[in-house]
């Protein structure tokens, strides 16, 4: 049998060669072909989904609001700012006393209030409803309001109106809603002509049919953020009540643990300590035992906490300078941020309340005048909130406007006191029962005449 020959060891040059290629593979296999194909999956946001909607726990939303400011700033403060100030009724079939009436009844019952409650009930459980309560049988559809009759209204969520339901059947998908005659309220009937409801974030038809023909809440998106929020704060509130840390080197720690009743002499010499140290300022410890009393660092717990602040602004669309009082940073004065904020509001809660303040003034227009008008519309305030120096400046130039369209003769004197006194644009209210003068224009154009 022939030995085989001995393999000659491998020469530097050919381990250089070796190792050389291997991290060239490594460095452009490996790298390219798999980390990179890594950074293009799925896995990361399939883990960081809950498969499951907030939405549907009334019992959690309903304690987090309650318990938490956050979320109640969230929900309340976008709806507070839409309705600040009221709303102006518009309609040329109203005289401008009916109007001014209207208004003042509206306030006194607080309607206005009770349509930003349903709002916020909207935002916060992703349905809403407001209930119109006549007189009338609430199982039949809603009769004409007549002049005089009873009305009110009252602002309920969407769990209100489906007590005794988990679930609605003849579901729609072509009108992507329910189709049915009555809401339950607390085992009363309620036909569906007699509730103006308001559903919250529309979500995608593959989640709708879980929302029961409702909405999603906004407090949906903000669970990851809240959640480091919490976090956050959980790990300050840890740091400062383990702020200072007393540490005792004992001598002999070990046996003393391991001979009968040892662990109560610890704890009587800790105790004995202890108590040197709150009311003498003065410790009494043995020549070779030590004592060392270590803090905690808050160092870079700011930023983080700045940052989750900020990630909680992003997800609800709201300013750090609203939603948690913060100053303006920098050279901003944040009026940006407020312009921003100022869209959002408008699209986002006075263009889904446009409808049912419309429909409760066209009732209250029934209950008082006996008739509807068939161009009622309305227009909210401005939502920016001038300076007092730039409020004078604006109604100067509005009474100068209007001075200059009176002496031109381009309107009579009645206009002109109507749109001074709408407007407030002088600190009395003229008396619309005297005559006034004649416009300049018009005594010159009748001075040339003759």
């Amino acid at each position: 049998m022939k030995t085989p020959a001995k393999k000659r060891p491998a020469t530097k040059k050919q381990i250089r060669n070796v190792v050389t290629n291997g991290l060239q593979e490594a460095l452009f296999g490996f790298n390219l072909g798999v980390l990179g194909t890594e950074m293009n999956q799925v896995d990361t946001l399939y883990k960081n989904n809950r498969w499951y909607q907030l939405s549907n726990f009334r019992q959690l939303l309903s304690e987090s609001y309650v318990e938490h400011g956050i979320i109640q700033t969230v929900v309340d403060v976008p709806v507070d700012d839409a309705f600040r100030g009221g709303v102006e009724i518009k309609s040329k079939q109203l005289e401008p006393e009916q109007i001014e009436t209207l208004q003042i009844f509206m306030e006194e019952q607080g309607d206005l209030t009770t349509i930003g409650q349903t709002n916020k009930w909207n935002r916060l459980f992703g349905g809403a409803g407001t209930i119109i309560l006549t007189g009338q049988d609430s199982e039949k559809p809603l009769e004409e309001i007549k002049e005089g009759d009873d009305l009110d209204f009252r602002a309920v969520d969407m769990w209100e109106l489906f007590y005794s339901q988990t679930n609605l059947d003849q579901y729609r998908p072509d009108a992507q809603m329910f189709e049915f005659e009555h809401y339950n309220y607390y085992g009363k009937k309620l036909h569906k002509s007699r509730v103006l409801p308001m559903r919250g974030i529309t979500p995608p038809s593959f989640i709708r049919p879980r929302m029961r023909g409702w909405g999603v809440s906004v407090v949906e998106v903000l669970i990851n953020s809240f959640n480091q929020y919490l976090k956050g704060n959980n790990l300050i509130f840890e740091v400062l009540d383990e702020f200072k840390v007393d540490v005792y080197r004992l001598k002999g720690l070990v046996n003393t643990l391991l001979a009968p009743g040892g662990t109560q002499m610890i704890q009587q010499r800790m105790q004995m300590v202890n108590a040197q140290k709150n009311y003498q300022n003065a410790i009494t410890m043995d020549s070779e035992d030590e004592f060392v009393q270590k803090e905690l660092s808050f160092a870079g717990i700011a930023e983080t906490m700045t940052g989750i602040k900020q990630h909680v602004a992003s997800d609800v669309r709201i300013p750090l300078t609203k939603l948690f009082g913060i100053s303006a940073a920098g050279f901003s004065s944040g009026e940006d941020d407020i312009e921003n904020y100022n869209a959002m509001v408008e699209s986002t809660v006075r263009a889904k309340s446009k409808f049912e303040i419309i429909k409760v003034i066209r009732l209250r227009c029934a209950q008082q005048f006996g008739f509807i008008p068939d161009d009622l519309s309305i227009e909210f305030r401005p939502m920016r909130i001038l300076s007092s120096e730039m409020e004078e400046n604006v109604k100067t130039q509005r009474h100068a406007r209007c001075l200059s369209t009176f002496t031109a003769g381009l309107c009579t004197a009645k206009e002109f006191k109507e749109a001074v006194n709408k407007d407030n644009l002088l600190p009395i209210q003229l008396d619309m029962t005297i005559d006034a003068l004649e416009p300049v224009g018009a005594k010159e154009i009748g001075r040339a005449h003759v």
